[in-house]
């Protein structure tokens, strides 16, 4: 088995993780292998055992080896969709983060579209419409309009089939999730009914072009107001003058 260097730096425990991460990322240390001791990753790497042991606890708990009490640490047979959910966040977005996840779903969501018509079985078009109808009688509720906006995204992307399209998406929508109701009181509720009652009427009629072009032009529209918006609260209003 490859031996580790020793770690010369400062933050010894962080160091050890990602050290021992990258060897099983790499695949040096594959699937079902049984990892060095605790002891012998002491020697390779010129660490203490709290620093070996604290590491070890962080890989498990994030899903990469299991310790097993008594016969050592292995690692996990893990694949993508697992860890894609280590990546759902806890945090805020600011503007630009805002502005970078609309251009993301500008580039993929359009192209899910042809998927989407294809894959589209009646009760997927019933569970669309329940959506749409429901948006459509929340205007007045801005919070709930804008789940049930996001909701009907999120649909979309189930239907494409995808797992790793879901998962990715999923992680987005978590993402998206804290600035996606000031995004809906910023535009308004017309809108998201206009585009969702265009796309469902394309997918209907399984047409994947029109599907993807009505995709793209609701993503875009989305993208330039909130691009607009933002613009304007950046750039103070110059007062006038008043000359006598």
């Amino acid at each position: 088995m490859t031996r580790l260097g020793k770690i010369e730096t400062s933050q010894i425990k962080i160091q050890v993780y990602e050290k021992c991460k990258s060897m099983i990322v790499s695949g040096s240390w594959a699937p079902g292998d049984r990892l060095p001791s605790e002891s012998q990753l002491c020697e390779q790497l010129g660490v203490s055992r709290v620093s070996v042991r604290s590491a070890l606890q962080s890989l498990e708990a994030q899903g990469f080896i299991e310790i097993r009490r008594g016969e050592g640490s292995y690692v996990k047979h893990f694949n993508l969709s697992d860890q894609l959910d280590l990546l759902l966040p806890i945090f805020a977005l600011g503007k630009k983060d805002v502005l970078d996840v609309l251009k993301f779903r500008l580039i993929t969501e359009p192209s899910f579209m042809p998927y989407v018509v294809e894959n589209a079985t009646e009760k997927d078009l019933q569970d669309l419409e329940a959506i749409l109808e429901k948006m459509k009688s929340s205007t007045s509720n801005m919070r709930k309009h804008a789940q049930l906006d996001e909701q009907f995204h999120f649909k979309l992307t189930e239907i494409v089939n995808n797992s790793v399209v879901y998962k990715v998406y999923r992680v987005l929508f978590e993402i998206f999730n804290s600035a996606w109701n000031e995004v809906c009181n910023i535009l308004g509720p017309d809108a998201g009914i206009h585009y969702h009652a265009r796309l469902l009427q394309a997918i209907r009629n399984r047409n994947k072009q029109k599907a993807e072009e009505i995709m793209r032009e609701h993503v875009l529209w989305t993208f330039n107001q909130i691009k607009d918006y933002y613009d304007r609260q950046e750039t103070p209003e110059i007062p006038k003058v008043v000359l006598d």
